[in-house]
């Protein structure tokens, strides 16, 4: 009797950013209905063996997965007959595949105009030799369509999944705190973020001349401090600017801020804004990319390029936070589980997919 075939799947990327909280919610969603045949989970030895199941070997590796942009590692990746990778910064290698590509804001944001070229480049390669293409909203599987020429049927939608476990950490810690009179920022310092709009619009709102502060949470240690440098007087009175936060420091602000501001010029999903939402916080955000579809009326909305309207929706938002209770919170939160998958329905998608592109499948 024939070997089952064997899945590689690239966990490299947990615990960075969005693409490491994708990966930790795929695994937790495999281990609940763990799919059958090997799996080879290649990823920091300690992080990935928490989210293992058992019929899954972990194979370590500890680098960073973005050193000489994803290729370093390039012909150490773990033998098997289906890889699937978890970011579109991935080795460069004709290997039967899955990519998650989760945006094309590169190609429009930021950076030179050859660079963006030679991104274009890259990600229209790697499309090529990826037998499907993941991605997380439909705005961003519209855009990989546009931007890159992939057939849509190359293209699947994983649709992140309502993280009862954040949720009801969030929900019992907000019955312990003292909310505090602060806005929220979660994301990379980068120039699809509109940062220097929403510093302009919180200036003028009458929650900034109420006393409310602005935090905001940074990617990375040097994005904070190089933000920090470029702040005025002024604005160094209001912003408070943090950065590589752990999961409780961030339980603690999705528990204790008064509402979250996300006012990106695009965005692929809008992680944090969806998490705030299940952990019932207010939020407002602007029209950018996917957030009209992931927020889908449980946002305060404004435009992105109108600084007036980003100013009036902080209002809007600060004016209904306050009135938010322990009980209206809860009942936010529970309306969108009701709404979203779970966990585990995350998982069975996920290797539903990859079941398709296996040797043998029909």
């Amino acid at each position: 009797m024939p070997a089952e075939p064997t899945v590689v799947l690239d966990c490299r990327w947990l615990g960075i950013g969005g693409p490491g909280r994708t990966t930790e919610l795929v695994l937790r969603g495999l281990a609940e209905a763990p799919p059958p045949g090997p799996w080879i989970l290649w990823g920091p030895a300690r992080a990935t063996s928490d989210l293992a199941w058992a019929s899954s070997a972990v194979v370590p590796i500890e680098e960073d997965p973005r050193v000489l942009l994803g290729q370093r590692r390039a012909f150490e990746i773990p033998r098997g007959d289906f890889h699937v990778f978890m970011h579109q910064q991935r080795p460069l290698r004709d290997l039967s595949s899955a990519t998650v590509m989760y945006d094309t804001i590169a190609l429009r944001h930021g950076s030179h105009r050859a660079v963006r070229a030679a991104k274009r480049r890259f990600l229209r390669r790697l499309a090529r030799s990826s037998r499907q293409i993941l991605t997380i909203s439909d705005y961003s599987k519209s855009t990989i369509v546009r931007d890159l020429g992939v057939d849509p049927a190359r293209v699947d939608i994983l649709r992140f999944p309502f993280d009862a476990a954040l949720a009801d950490r969030v929900l019992k810690l907000r019955a312990e705190v003292v909310t505090e009179d602060v806005a929220l920022f979660v994301g990379g310092f980068l120039p699809h973020k509109n940062l220097p709009r929403l510093l302009a619009a919180f200036e003028r709102s009458e929650f900034c001349r109420d006393g409310g502060g602005l935090v905001l949470v940074a990617a990375t240690a040097g994005q904070a401090a190089a933000f920090v440098d470029n702040l005025s007087p002024i604005q160094r009175s209001f912003v408070s600017v943090r950065h590589s936060c752990s999961q409780d420091d961030l339980d603690r602000l999705y528990a204790t801020a008064r509402f979250l501001v996300q006012p990106s010029l695009e965005e692929g999903f809008g992680l944090p804004a969806w998490e705030a939402m299940c952990c019932g916080l207010p939020v407002c955000v602007s029209d950018g990319g996917s957030l009209p579809e992931v927020t889908r009326g449980y946002a305060e909305p404004f435009p992105a390029t109108s600084v007036p309207a980003m100013t009036a929706a902080i209002d809007a938002c600060a004016r209904s936070a306050g009135a938010v209770d322990e009980q209206s919170a809860a009942r936010q939160s529970e309306a969108l589980r009701a709404r979203a998958p779970s966990v585990r329905d995350l998982g069975l998608q996920f290797a539903g997919i990859v079941a398709r592109h296996l040797p043998g499948a029909s």
